[in-house]
C-alpha cells in the first residue's frame, strides 16, 4: 500500500470517529427542564419546587404524629401496663428502692436465708461511700471472683441512710457459699456472710 494511501484512510477513519462522536451532540434536544416534567397520572404539574409550601408539610407531619400518638394512648390504655406500674409504685418508694427490704429496684437482693432458699451469695463487707464499695469490688474482680454491688437504704428511726454491700454470687450450693465465705473472711480480712439472693 502506497504511504499517500495510508495516510488517507486514517484521516478518513479519524474524520468519521469524530463525526460518531460530535454529530449527535449537534442534533440533540435539549434536556427538559424540572419545571416541565410532566407527572406520572398523565396531567400536567405545573407546580414548580420554588411553590412548595414548606409549612403545609411541617403541618402535615405535626398531624400525622398526633394520630399516632393518639393510637399509642390508645394501645397503652388497653393494655395491663398500668396496671402493673400501679403496683410497682405501691411495692417502690419515690426513690427507687423496694419498699419492704431497702433494695435498690433492679439491682440483687441479698436476704436471710430462709429454708427454701435455693440462691446464695457471700456478702463480704458494707460500705457508707460507694467508692469503698467499688474498690473492694475491683479487687474481687481482678482475683477472678464474680462481685457485685446493691445499693440499699437502711431505714432507722431517725434517718435514712443509702449504704453498699459487696457480695460474690450467684451460688447454687449453701456448702460452697459457706467454704467461700471462711476463704473470703480469711484472704481479705472481712467478716463475710452467707445471704440469700434474689433479683
Amino acid at each position: 500500500m502506497k504511504e499517500v494511501t495510508r495516510y488517507r484512510l486514517i484521516g478518513t477513519i479519524f474524520l468519521i470517529s469524530l463525526a460518531a462522536i460530535f454529530l449527535p451532540m449537534i442534533f440533540d434536544a435539549p434536556a427538559p427542564s424540572l419545571q416541565h416534567i410532566p407527572s406520572t397520572s398523565g396531567r400536567a404539574d405545573t407546580q414548580t419546587f420554588e411553590n412548595v409550601d414548606p409549612r403545609a408539610e411541617v403541618e402535615s407531619l405535626i398531624a400525622q404524629m398526633a394520630q399516632d400518638q393518639q393510637a399509642m394512648d390508645q394501645a397503652f390504655a388497653n393494655s395491663k401496663l398500668q396496671e402493673k406500674v400501679g403496683e410497682i409504685r405501691k411495692t417502690v418508694d419515690p426513690d427507687g428502692y423496694w419498699v419492704d427490704n431497702g433494695t435498690r429496684f433492679g439491682e440483687p437482693m441479698l436476704l436471710p436465708i430462709r429454708e427454701k432458699t435455693e440462691v446464695f451469695a457471700v456478702q463480704l463487707a458494707t460500705f457508707d461511700k460507694r467508692m469503698n464499695a467499688r474498690k473492694l469490688r475491683e479487687q474481687l474482680l481482678a482475683d477472678g471472683e464474680e462481685a457485685f454491688i446493691s445499693q440499699y437504704k437502711q431505714r432507722g428511726t431517725s434517718d435514712e441512710k443509702i449504704r453498699y454491700r459487696v457480695a460474690v454470687g450467684p451460688m447454687l450450693s449453701h456448702t460452697l457459699a459457706k467454704e467461700k465465705r471462711i476463704s473470703y473472711s480469711q484472704i481479705y480480712g472481712v467478716e463475710a456472710i452467707v445471704v440469700a439472693m434474689a433479683l
